[in-house]
């Protein structure tokens, strides 16, 4: 049961993203990434971690809007007036160069997190990993964002959305694990070929079965991966289906944004 409500999670938020896509504005779509990048902070925190107190929750956070902030407006990356800099982080369909940007907010603010506690710091090095782990997740979601800026971006978003749907959906069913992963990635690549067939749109069935490849695939690992965060822990109830869903929005987030870059070479 936890894996079905996980993977329904997974589809609502990549639907709801994919909605904020066709109404063209970015905010909403922003909007939509830091809910899952919210969803994502919010971890449980991993098996042997239960009793230390590592703060990840803020530094995650704070990194994320960076990340998402960066996405949703480069020039605020723009360096002096006429230089490279400048150019490059104007750049029509977005980069994701806010990442590494959030990313260094989030290990700062996970060391000061750390300097605060009065526990005697027991498990340090794994508290802040866990932390700089999870910001280093949670900012790849801003691939949304960055991807929605693109000429083409309803058409990879709706890709992206729908294959990481169906794959995971598959991933629901009882069965072989392997079986069920290869089938899955399979389904999620049919899915998002079927996407330009049945939106009016500039998109190519080979460009949906890239992207809903590369997203169920993607969507896949965030659910494995956050499964085994707590795997051997003690941790129960809500949280053990949540976060594996936010996961797999997050990472299939770099996958939505490389086709919106790609899209202009195969359309």
């Amino acid at each position: 049961m936890p894996r079905l409500v996980s993977s329904l999670l997974s589809t609502a938020l990549a639907g709801l993203l994919a909605l904020a896509v066709t109404t063209g504005e970015l905010w909403l779509v922003a909007a939509g990434v830091l809910l899952v990048q919210v969803l994502v902070a919010a971890a449980p925190p991993s098996a042997g971690l239960e009793q230390v107190r590592s703060g990840a929750f803020v530094p995650v956070v704070a990194g994320s809007l960076v990340a998402t902030g960066l996405a949703l407006d480069p020039s605020l990356l723009a360096g002096t007036s006429g230089t490279r800099a400048a150019r490059d982080a104007l750049l029509s369909s977005g980069v994701l160069a806010g990442v590494l940007a959030g990313v260094a907010v989030v290990v700062a603010l996970a060391w000061f997190t750390q300097m605060l506690r009065r526990d005697g710091r027991e498990h340090l090095v794994r508290s802040t990993a866990a932390t700089v782990t999870l910001g280093v997740l949670a900012t790849l979601a801003a691939g949304w964002v960055a991807a929605a800026r693109a000429s083409l971006s309803t058409d990879v978003v709706l890709m992206a959305g729908v294959g990481l749907s169906v794959a995971v959906l598959v991933w629901a069913a009882p069965g072989d694990r392997v079986v069920l992963a290869s089938v899955a990635v399979l389904a999620g690549a049919g899915a998002g070929a079927a996407v330009p067939l049945v939106v009016d749109g500039s998109g190519t069935w080979v460009l949906g079965t890239a992207v809903g490849a590369g997203a169920a695939l993607c969507a896949l690992l965030g659910q494995v991966v956050g499964r085994a965060w707590t795997a051997g822990g003690t941790t129960s109830g809500p949280e053990l289906w949540v976060f594996p869903a936010a996961l797999s929005v997050a990472l299939a987030a770099p996958v939505a944004h490389l086709g919106a870059q790609l899209a202009v070479l195969v359309v």
